[in-house]
Protein backbone atom coordinates (compact mmCIF):
# COMPACT_ATOMS: atom_id res chain seq x y z
CA UNK A 1 0.00 0.00 0.00
CA UNK A 2 2.89 2.51 0.93
CA UNK A 3 4.27 2.10 -2.72
CA UNK A 4 1.25 2.45 -3.96
CA UNK A 5 1.06 5.83 -2.18
CA UNK A 6 4.63 6.73 -2.91
CA UNK A 7 4.02 6.20 -6.92
CA UNK A 8 0.94 8.37 -6.82
CA UNK A 9 2.84 10.96 -4.97
CA UNK A 10 5.59 10.93 -7.50
CA UNK A 11 3.33 11.40 -9.87
CA UNK A 12 1.52 14.33 -8.82
CA UNK A 13 4.84 15.85 -8.41
CA UNK A 14 5.85 15.53 -12.30
CA UNK A 15 2.30 16.84 -12.81
CA UNK A 16 3.27 19.90 -10.85
CA UNK A 17 6.39 20.09 -12.23
CA UNK A 18 5.20 20.36 -15.61
CA UNK A 19 2.59 22.58 -14.74
CA UNK A 20 5.14 25.23 -13.39
CA UNK A 21 7.24 24.60 -16.17
CA UNK A 22 4.48 25.39 -19.16
CA UNK A 23 3.03 27.90 -17.17
CA UNK A 24 6.81 30.09 -16.23
CA UNK A 25 7.51 29.26 -19.88
CA UNK A 26 4.15 31.23 -20.60
CA UNK A 27 5.03 34.30 -18.39
CA UNK A 28 6.94 36.96 -20.22
CA UNK A 29 10.48 38.12 -18.58
CA UNK A 30 10.97 41.19 -18.22
CA UNK A 31 14.25 42.52 -18.68
CA UNK A 32 15.35 39.92 -21.18
CA UNK A 33 16.48 40.98 -23.94
CA UNK A 34 14.49 39.40 -27.08
CA UNK A 35 16.43 37.21 -30.17
CA UNK A 36 17.45 39.67 -32.50
CA UNK A 37 18.15 39.17 -36.14
CA UNK A 38 18.06 40.08 -39.94
CA UNK A 39 17.10 37.59 -42.39
CA UNK A 40 18.08 37.98 -46.25
CA UNK A 41 18.17 35.17 -48.68
CA UNK A 42 20.74 34.64 -51.21
CA UNK A 43 19.90 33.01 -54.25
CA UNK A 44 23.03 31.81 -56.31
CA UNK A 45 24.00 29.50 -58.73
CA UNK A 46 27.49 27.48 -57.10
CA UNK A 47 26.36 24.57 -59.51
CA UNK A 48 24.98 24.57 -63.20
CA UNK A 49 25.93 26.46 -66.58
CA UNK A 50 26.21 29.73 -65.15
CA UNK A 51 28.57 28.66 -61.83
CA UNK A 52 31.57 30.78 -62.67
CA UNK A 53 29.98 34.41 -63.46
CA UNK A 54 26.86 33.99 -60.66
CA UNK A 55 28.64 31.49 -58.36
CA UNK A 56 30.82 34.41 -57.42
CA UNK A 57 28.37 37.12 -58.08
CA UNK A 58 26.53 35.73 -55.20
CA UNK A 59 29.55 34.10 -52.94
CA UNK A 60 29.97 38.25 -52.92
CA UNK A 61 26.98 39.46 -51.76
CA UNK A 62 27.49 36.42 -48.47
CA UNK A 63 30.85 38.08 -47.77
CA UNK A 64 29.80 41.46 -47.94
CA UNK A 65 27.29 40.52 -44.82
CA UNK A 66 29.44 38.50 -43.51
CA UNK A 67 31.75 41.44 -42.94
CA UNK A 68 29.63 43.74 -41.65
CA UNK A 69 28.49 41.06 -39.11
CA UNK A 70 32.12 40.78 -38.42
CA UNK A 71 33.63 44.67 -38.09
CA UNK A 72 30.24 46.37 -36.99
CA UNK A 73 28.07 43.82 -35.27
CA UNK A 74 25.76 43.87 -38.17
CA UNK A 75 23.17 46.46 -39.30
CA UNK A 76 22.54 49.15 -36.84
CA UNK A 77 24.21 46.37 -33.77
CA UNK A 78 21.88 44.19 -35.17
CA UNK A 79 23.30 40.61 -36.77
CA UNK A 80 22.46 39.89 -40.10
CA UNK A 81 21.51 35.80 -40.98
CA UNK A 82 21.94 35.83 -44.70
CA UNK A 83 20.48 32.21 -45.95
CA UNK A 84 21.75 30.76 -49.76
CA UNK A 85 19.97 28.64 -51.93
CA UNK A 86 21.60 26.75 -54.59
CA UNK A 87 19.37 27.20 -57.57
CA UNK A 88 21.80 25.38 -60.22
CA UNK A 89 20.17 28.17 -62.86
CA UNK A 90 16.80 26.59 -62.85
CA UNK A 91 13.72 28.55 -62.47
CA UNK A 92 11.93 26.52 -60.68
CA UNK A 93 14.51 25.96 -57.95
CA UNK A 94 13.97 30.15 -57.37
CA UNK A 95 10.55 29.58 -56.78
CA UNK A 96 10.76 26.89 -53.98
CA UNK A 97 14.04 28.90 -52.68
CA UNK A 98 11.44 31.87 -52.15
CA UNK A 99 8.95 30.12 -50.56
CA UNK A 100 11.87 28.75 -48.26
CA UNK A 101 13.06 32.36 -47.78
CA UNK A 102 9.75 33.61 -46.99
CA UNK A 103 9.97 30.74 -44.32
CA UNK A 104 12.53 32.05 -42.73
CA UNK A 105 11.29 35.88 -42.43
CA UNK A 106 13.52 37.34 -44.90
CA UNK A 107 13.13 40.77 -45.12
CA UNK A 108 15.22 41.12 -48.71
CA UNK A 109 16.31 38.87 -51.43
CA UNK A 110 18.84 38.49 -54.06
CA UNK A 111 18.51 37.01 -57.66
CA UNK A 112 20.86 36.85 -60.52
CA UNK A 113 18.92 35.43 -63.30
CA UNK A 114 16.59 37.05 -64.89
CA UNK A 115 14.34 34.26 -65.17
CA UNK A 116 14.56 33.45 -61.72
CA UNK A 117 13.24 36.89 -61.11
CA UNK A 118 10.02 36.93 -63.24
CA UNK A 119 9.27 33.27 -62.31
CA UNK A 120 8.84 35.26 -58.43
CA UNK A 121 7.36 38.45 -59.27
CA UNK A 122 4.15 37.55 -58.35
CA UNK A 123 5.38 36.31 -55.19
CA UNK A 124 7.56 39.21 -54.46
CA UNK A 125 4.53 41.12 -54.78
CA UNK A 126 2.15 39.09 -53.14
CA UNK A 127 4.45 37.90 -49.89
CA UNK A 128 5.71 41.62 -49.70
CA UNK A 129 9.90 40.73 -50.27
CA UNK A 130 11.76 43.25 -51.87
CA UNK A 131 14.06 41.67 -54.92
CA UNK A 132 17.33 42.55 -56.30
CA UNK A 133 16.94 41.13 -59.87
CA UNK A 134 20.11 41.82 -61.36
CA UNK A 135 19.01 44.05 -64.40
CA UNK A 136 15.50 45.39 -64.19
CA UNK A 137 13.33 44.70 -67.40
CA UNK A 138 9.56 45.67 -68.60
CA UNK A 139 7.22 42.71 -67.11
CA UNK A 140 9.35 43.63 -63.95
CA UNK A 141 7.53 47.42 -63.06
CA UNK A 142 4.64 46.89 -60.37
CA UNK A 143 3.31 49.78 -57.98
CA UNK A 144 4.85 49.96 -55.56
CA UNK A 145 8.41 48.78 -56.99
CA UNK A 146 9.44 45.34 -55.47
CA UNK A 147 12.10 44.83 -57.62
CA UNK A 148 15.98 46.88 -58.08
CA UNK A 149 18.70 46.23 -59.90
CA UNK A 150 22.16 46.99 -60.80
CA UNK A 151 21.20 48.19 -64.57
CA UNK A 152 18.79 49.05 -67.05
CA UNK A 153 17.24 46.71 -69.74
CA UNK A 154 19.57 44.45 -71.82
CA UNK A 155 18.83 46.23 -75.04
CA UNK A 156 19.70 49.88 -73.10
CA UNK A 157 23.21 48.55 -72.54
CA UNK A 158 23.19 47.04 -76.10
CA UNK A 159 22.04 50.64 -77.63
CA UNK A 160 24.67 52.12 -75.81
CA UNK A 161 27.27 49.63 -76.47
CA UNK A 162 25.87 50.47 -80.77
CA UNK A 163 26.16 54.10 -80.45
CA UNK A 164 29.54 54.20 -78.59
CA UNK A 165 30.87 51.93 -81.69
CA UNK A 166 29.00 54.29 -84.66
CA UNK A 167 30.65 57.32 -83.02
CA UNK A 168 34.04 55.72 -82.97
CA UNK A 169 34.04 54.21 -86.43
CA UNK A 170 36.81 55.50 -87.73
CA UNK A 171 36.94 58.22 -90.41
CA UNK A 172 37.97 56.84 -93.38
CA UNK A 173 37.86 53.74 -92.14
CA UNK A 174 34.91 52.51 -94.50
CA UNK A 175 32.74 54.29 -97.26
CA UNK A 176 29.84 53.08 -95.05
CA UNK A 177 28.29 53.06 -91.35
CA UNK A 178 29.05 49.78 -89.41
CA UNK A 179 27.06 46.93 -89.64
CA UNK A 180 26.16 45.07 -86.32
CA UNK A 181 24.90 41.55 -85.95
CA UNK A 182 24.07 40.11 -82.28
CA UNK A 183 24.28 36.35 -80.56
CA UNK A 184 22.01 35.41 -77.76
CA UNK A 185 22.03 31.93 -75.64
CA UNK A 186 18.69 30.44 -75.27
CA UNK A 187 17.71 32.61 -72.32
CA UNK A 188 14.23 35.05 -72.48
CA UNK A 189 15.99 38.20 -70.96
CA UNK A 190 18.52 37.40 -74.23
CA UNK A 191 16.92 36.76 -76.90
CA UNK A 192 13.81 39.14 -76.48
CA UNK A 193 14.22 42.05 -74.15
CA UNK A 194 18.34 41.66 -75.40
CA UNK A 195 16.82 42.57 -79.31
CA UNK A 196 13.77 44.44 -78.66
CA UNK A 197 13.98 47.73 -80.73
CA UNK A 198 17.04 47.23 -81.62
CA UNK A 199 17.01 47.00 -85.13
CA UNK A 200 14.92 50.16 -85.36
CA UNK A 201 17.58 51.85 -83.20
CA UNK A 202 19.80 51.09 -85.60
CA UNK A 203 18.33 52.25 -88.44
CA UNK A 204 16.88 55.67 -86.66
CA UNK A 205 20.91 56.51 -85.92
CA UNK A 206 22.24 55.33 -89.31
CA UNK A 207 23.53 52.08 -89.09
CA UNK A 208 23.18 48.58 -90.60
CA UNK A 209 20.94 45.88 -88.33
CA UNK A 210 22.22 42.03 -90.11
CA UNK A 211 20.52 39.75 -87.96
CA UNK A 212 20.49 37.59 -85.04
CA UNK A 213 21.38 34.33 -83.93
CA UNK A 214 20.34 31.99 -80.78
CA UNK A 215 22.54 29.14 -79.78
CA UNK A 216 21.24 26.98 -76.67
CA UNK A 217 22.82 27.24 -72.86
CA UNK A 218 24.09 23.73 -73.43
CA UNK A 219 26.12 23.94 -76.31
CA UNK A 220 29.57 22.42 -77.40
CA UNK A 221 29.47 23.59 -81.05
CA UNK A 222 27.86 27.06 -82.36
CA UNK A 223 29.87 27.23 -85.32
CA UNK A 224 26.20 26.99 -87.82
CA UNK A 225 25.01 29.96 -85.85
CA UNK A 226 29.03 32.31 -86.05
CA UNK A 227 29.00 30.96 -90.25
CA UNK A 228 25.14 31.89 -91.17
CA UNK A 229 25.68 35.47 -89.36
CA UNK A 230 29.16 36.03 -90.89
CA UNK A 231 27.89 35.65 -94.19
CA UNK A 232 25.82 38.65 -94.13
CA UNK A 233 28.94 40.48 -93.48
CA UNK A 234 28.96 42.24 -89.96
CA UNK A 235 31.65 45.02 -88.81
CA UNK A 236 30.62 44.43 -85.12
CA UNK A 237 29.33 41.43 -83.16
CA UNK A 238 27.34 41.83 -79.87
CA UNK A 239 27.00 38.95 -77.90
CA UNK A 240 24.99 37.62 -74.97
CA UNK A 241 26.08 35.08 -73.57
CA UNK A 242 27.66 34.01 -70.00
CA UNK A 243 30.30 31.17 -68.58
CA UNK A 244 30.09 27.96 -70.51
CA UNK A 245 28.17 28.51 -73.47
CA UNK A 246 30.82 31.92 -73.95
CA UNK A 247 33.69 30.20 -73.99
CA UNK A 248 32.12 27.61 -76.82
CA UNK A 249 31.53 30.78 -78.72
CA UNK A 250 34.82 32.64 -78.34
CA UNK A 251 36.41 29.47 -79.10
CA UNK A 252 34.45 28.57 -82.26
CA UNK A 253 34.95 32.22 -83.38
CA UNK A 254 38.32 31.77 -83.19
CA UNK A 255 38.62 28.63 -84.98
CA UNK A 256 36.60 29.63 -87.86
CA UNK A 257 38.78 32.68 -87.76
CA UNK A 258 36.18 35.16 -87.55
CA UNK A 259 38.37 38.22 -86.13
CA UNK A 260 40.90 37.68 -88.67
CA UNK A 261 37.73 38.31 -91.59
CA UNK A 262 37.69 42.00 -89.85
CA UNK A 263 34.67 41.04 -87.56
CA UNK A 264 34.93 42.60 -84.04
CA UNK A 265 33.14 40.72 -81.12
CA UNK A 266 32.25 42.56 -77.76
CA UNK A 267 29.98 40.59 -75.27
CA UNK A 268 27.61 41.81 -72.44
CA UNK A 269 28.84 43.07 -69.52
CA UNK A 270 31.06 41.27 -67.18
CA UNK A 271 30.90 38.07 -69.92
CA UNK A 272 34.41 37.89 -70.26
CA UNK A 273 36.41 37.65 -66.82
CA UNK A 274 39.86 35.69 -66.43
CA UNK A 275 38.01 32.56 -66.11
CA UNK A 276 36.66 32.94 -69.53
CA UNK A 277 40.24 33.97 -70.76
CA UNK A 278 41.88 30.78 -69.08
CA UNK A 279 39.06 28.52 -70.33
CA UNK A 280 39.27 29.42 -73.99
CA UNK A 281 42.93 30.44 -74.12
CA UNK A 282 44.43 33.87 -74.43
CA UNK A 283 45.36 33.45 -78.09
CA UNK A 284 41.34 32.85 -79.08
CA UNK A 285 40.08 35.74 -76.84
CA UNK A 286 42.44 38.33 -77.78
CA UNK A 287 41.19 41.40 -79.39
CA UNK A 288 37.36 40.88 -77.48
CA UNK A 289 35.33 43.53 -76.04
CA UNK A 290 33.63 42.86 -72.79
CA UNK A 291 31.48 45.33 -70.91
CA UNK A 292 31.26 45.77 -67.28
CA UNK A 293 29.73 48.60 -64.74
CA UNK A 294 32.15 47.84 -61.96
CA UNK A 295 36.52 47.83 -61.92
CA UNK A 296 38.50 44.21 -61.44
CA UNK A 297 39.21 43.49 -58.06
CA UNK A 298 43.07 44.53 -58.60
CA UNK A 299 41.98 47.91 -59.78
CA UNK A 300 41.58 51.22 -57.08
CA UNK A 301 40.78 53.43 -59.57
CA UNK A 302 38.48 54.04 -62.69
CA UNK A 303 40.05 55.43 -66.45
CA UNK A 304 40.42 59.28 -65.31
CA UNK A 305 41.50 58.63 -62.08
CA UNK A 306 38.09 58.25 -60.17
CA UNK A 307 39.01 56.21 -57.28
CA UNK A 308 37.02 53.20 -55.75
CA UNK A 309 38.58 52.68 -52.17
CA UNK A 310 35.70 50.33 -51.49
CA UNK A 311 37.41 47.90 -53.61
CA UNK A 312 40.45 47.49 -51.23
CA UNK A 313 38.24 46.81 -48.36
CA UNK A 314 36.44 43.95 -50.80
CA UNK A 315 40.18 42.46 -51.53
CA UNK A 316 41.25 42.01 -48.34
CA UNK A 317 38.03 40.48 -46.66
CA UNK A 318 37.89 37.69 -50.18
CA UNK A 319 41.05 37.39 -49.27
CA UNK A 320 40.41 36.49 -45.41
CA UNK A 321 37.46 34.61 -46.37
CA UNK A 322 37.99 32.88 -49.68
CA UNK A 323 42.15 32.61 -49.21
CA UNK A 324 42.43 34.18 -52.83
CA UNK A 325 45.08 37.18 -53.74
CA UNK A 326 43.65 39.65 -55.73
CA UNK A 327 44.89 38.90 -58.88
CA UNK A 328 42.97 35.64 -57.80
CA UNK A 329 39.77 36.79 -57.32
CA UNK A 330 36.95 36.49 -59.51
CA UNK A 331 35.63 39.50 -61.28
CA UNK A 332 32.76 38.93 -60.32
CA UNK A 333 33.41 39.64 -56.55
CA UNK A 334 32.67 43.30 -56.82
CA UNK A 335 29.47 43.39 -57.93
CA UNK A 336 27.99 41.25 -55.49
CA UNK A 337 29.88 43.10 -52.55
CA UNK A 338 28.56 46.05 -53.82
CA UNK A 339 24.53 45.63 -54.29
CA UNK A 340 25.02 43.64 -50.15
CA UNK A 341 26.42 47.09 -49.47
CA UNK A 342 23.18 48.95 -51.08
CA UNK A 343 20.84 46.39 -49.97
CA UNK A 344 22.08 47.14 -46.43
CA UNK A 345 21.52 50.67 -46.97
CA UNK A 346 18.07 49.86 -47.35
CA UNK A 347 17.72 48.00 -44.44
CA UNK A 348 19.54 50.35 -42.23
CA UNK A 349 17.06 53.24 -43.59
CA UNK A 350 14.29 50.75 -42.74
CA UNK A 351 15.99 50.36 -39.01
CA UNK A 352 15.67 53.62 -38.46
CA UNK A 353 12.35 54.72 -38.99
CA UNK A 354 10.80 51.37 -37.83
CA UNK A 355 12.65 49.45 -35.82
CA UNK A 356 14.04 45.97 -35.31
CA UNK A 357 10.32 44.85 -34.02
CA UNK A 358 8.48 46.28 -36.75
CA UNK A 359 11.35 45.38 -39.52
CA UNK A 360 9.51 43.72 -42.60
CA UNK A 361 9.75 43.74 -46.27
CA UNK A 362 7.78 46.84 -46.68
CA UNK A 363 10.11 48.54 -44.63
CA UNK A 364 12.95 47.10 -46.64
CA UNK A 365 11.36 48.12 -49.56
CA UNK A 366 10.91 51.71 -48.54
CA UNK A 367 14.02 51.91 -47.32
CA UNK A 368 15.63 50.98 -50.23
CA UNK A 369 13.88 53.44 -52.90
CA UNK A 370 14.62 56.51 -50.52
CA UNK A 371 18.60 55.65 -51.07
CA UNK A 372 19.92 58.80 -52.72
CA UNK A 373 23.25 59.75 -53.78
CA UNK A 374 24.37 56.70 -51.68
CA UNK A 375 28.40 56.44 -52.45
CA UNK A 376 29.47 52.66 -52.64
CA UNK A 377 33.17 53.76 -52.95
CA UNK A 378 33.32 50.99 -55.81
CA UNK A 379 31.03 52.41 -58.79
CA UNK A 380 32.14 56.16 -60.26
CA UNK A 381 29.03 57.82 -59.75
CA UNK A 382 26.58 58.73 -56.38
CA UNK A 383 23.55 55.82 -56.09
CA UNK A 384 19.85 56.91 -56.14
CA UNK A 385 16.74 54.54 -56.56
CA UNK A 386 13.28 55.76 -57.21
CA UNK A 387 9.59 53.75 -57.86
CA UNK A 388 10.63 55.39 -61.22
CA UNK A 389 14.36 54.55 -62.17
CA UNK A 390 14.74 50.95 -59.92
CA UNK A 391 18.41 50.84 -61.05
CA UNK A 392 21.32 52.54 -59.97
CA UNK A 393 24.49 52.07 -62.68
CA UNK A 394 24.29 54.98 -65.01
CA UNK A 395 27.17 54.01 -67.14
CA UNK A 396 29.37 51.43 -68.27
CA UNK A 397 32.94 51.09 -68.72
CA UNK A 398 34.76 49.42 -72.11
CA UNK A 399 37.32 46.08 -71.56
CA UNK A 400 39.67 44.64 -74.22
CA UNK A 401 41.77 40.89 -73.89
CA UNK A 402 45.18 42.21 -74.63
CA UNK A 403 48.13 39.64 -74.80
CA UNK A 404 45.61 37.72 -72.10
CA UNK A 405 45.25 40.47 -69.89
CA UNK A 406 41.36 42.27 -69.61
CA UNK A 407 42.21 45.90 -69.53
CA UNK A 408 40.10 49.14 -69.64
CA UNK A 409 39.75 51.09 -72.91
CA UNK A 410 37.13 53.62 -72.16
CA UNK A 411 35.13 54.95 -69.25
CA UNK A 412 32.32 55.43 -68.92
CA UNK A 413 29.89 55.24 -72.21
CA UNK A 414 26.71 56.15 -70.34
CA UNK A 415 23.24 54.39 -71.08
CA UNK A 416 20.97 54.83 -73.66
CA UNK A 417 17.69 54.88 -71.38
CA UNK A 418 14.52 52.99 -71.53
CA UNK A 419 12.71 55.58 -73.19
CA UNK A 420 14.50 54.88 -76.62
CA UNK A 421 12.65 51.84 -76.69
CA UNK A 422 9.28 53.27 -75.13
CA UNK A 423 10.00 50.96 -72.16
CA UNK A 424 7.95 52.11 -68.79
CA UNK A 425 9.75 51.13 -65.61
Amino acid sequence: MAKGFKKIALALVAVGLSLMLLLTGAIPVYGAEPAREIAVGVRGSWTGPLVDAVGPYASGTLDYFRYLNETQGGINGVPIKAIWYDNHSETTKDIFAHKRFVAAGVVLEYSYVAPGTWATLPLQVRDEVPLFGNNIAEGMNTIPQWVWASVPPWNCMHASFISWAKENWAEGERERPPRFGYVAYNDPAAIFEGREGIPEFCNKIGVEWVGHEVVPILTVDTSTELLRLAAKKPDWVYVHAYASPLVVIIKDAARLQLREEGIRFCATPHAIDRTVVNTTGAAAAEGWYSLRTVPSPWEEEFLGGIKAPEMAVERQYIKKYRGLEPEEQSEWFPGGWMVAKIGAEGIRRALEKVGIENLTGRAVRDGIFSIKDFDTGILSHLVTLTDDKPYFVDDMLLYQVQQGKIVPVVSPIPYILPSEFDVKL
